[in-house]
């Protein structure tokens, strides 16, 4: 794939990252300015995560005969509409409806944008690119946050949203300029998708969600999960660097473990290895150097399964990808959700250091998953 192409991409995915987890940095700024409760301006990450789940398998089933490289270039357009409706709204009202129409847009946008990464690769790196594509979501994480968190509290939160439409209109351009046509759309053009193995499917999407709900369980509540062991707010701002970090390391290991060892092998293990960094977790609070070493590992295993049921997902399907790609996205949204409720719930009743131990026997759900999964016979170097 060509480079400059392969970084828009990237970008892409690092904008629609950014747009779906920087709430949780302004709430408060929106909050103080709007002058709305910071409960009320935190369900703006539900409303983002159930538009994404609802919307997106409907708008990419709707969109599938069309060339993939217009419904891209319109994502984008629809993409900035709603960051202009969001950064200028004042009231919750508009910027929900905001939420929801950029929501819509990043769903078909970021299953487009795999299903053109697939088309455009070879089979052999198919992991890998997936891989590197997909990083910008965890360089949000680890970048878009801290820096989208930092100029919201020197400018004001509504620069955020400005600085990204224009950085949105800079990938539409880069991707009228850069992406192919014809030749994406040669390969998928007389077929229909046709999906092999339901139940790989299924068994894909069902790892995704525990992966999720495991994740959020913890990640969800680790300001107060640090606090309440004596850790201060710098020294979690720091760890959600060190997180984001074996995030980006964990994406680049899965997509190259992929085109080696295959989707179910790379997963089983990643995830044997993230539930063992769960059950650690609670033993480490007290020797902070162990603590931050496990949790960039803890990151690293749990974002290497992402290539890895991406690459499960294509095998799954003849032609376009771009249906269980969305599907897989929904349970991600859904998956975020659950992890943050019952994350809540838990430590309502029960102490929270102990939460990754609850995270445990998810995550043992989502290997259950992988190993249920009939692999494609295929080729890996």
């Amino acid at each position: 794939m060509n480079k400059k192409l392969l970084v828009t991409f990237t970008v892409g995915v690092f904008l629609l990252g950014m747009m779906e987890l920087i709430i949780s940095g302004i709430i408060e700024l929106m909050s103080d300015d709007l002058g709305i409760s910071v409960a009320v301006t935190g369900q703006l990450i539900t409303v983002y995560a159930v538009s994404f789940a609802f919307f997106g398998p409907l708008l990419v089933k709707l969109s599938e005969r069309y060339k993939p490289k217009p419904v891209i270039l319109i994502s984008i357009v629809v993409f900035i509409i709603g960051n202009i409706i969001f950064g200028l709204s004042s009231t919750f009202l508009m910027l929900a409806l905001g939420r929801v129409i950029t929501a819509m847009a990043a769903a078909v946008f970021i299953v487009k944008i795999l299903d053109m990464t697939v088309l455009l690769s070879e089979p052999s790196t198919r992991g890998k690119m997936i891989a590197l594509v997909y990083m910008g979501f965890s360089a949000a994480n680890v970048f878009g946050i801290p820096l989208g968190t930092l100029l919201g509290t020197m400018f004001g939160w509504r620069i955020i949203f400005l600085l990204v439409i224009v950085l949105a209109l800079l990938v539409g351009l880069a991707l009228i300029l850069l992406a192919p046509d014809k030749e994406a759309t040669d390969k998928d053009s007389t077929s229909k998708t046709h999906i092999k193995n339901m139940k790989n499917v299924i068994f894909y999407i069902g790892v995704t969600m525990s992966v999720l709900i495991g994740n959020y369980i913890v990640l969800g509540y680790i300001s107060p999960l640090m606090t309440s062991n004596g850790y201060t707010l710098t020294n979690v701002s720091a760890a959600l660097f060190i997180a984001g970090a074996g995030g980006m390391a964990g994406t680049v290991l899965g997509g190259n473990l992929v085109d080696r060892f295959g989707p179910k092998k790379t997963i089983v293990t990643m995830l044997a290895l993230f539930s063992v960094t769960m059950l650690l977790m609670p033993l480490l609070y007290g020797v902070p150097v162990l603590f931050y070493l496990n949790l960039f590992v803890w990151s690293l295993f749990q974002w290497s399964t992402s290539p890895a049921v991406q690459s499960g997902l294509v095998d799954s399907v003849e032609g376009s990808a771009a249906n269980v790609f969305s599907w897989n996205m929904s349970g991600l949204n859904l998956g975020i959700g659950i992890g943050a409720v019952i994350g809540g719930l838990f430590i309502s009743r029960f102490d929270i250091s102990f939460a990754p131990w609850l995270s445990f026997f998810i995550i043992l759900i989502g290997i259950v998953f992988a190993l249920l999964v009939k692999e494609e016979k295929r080729l890996y170097n």
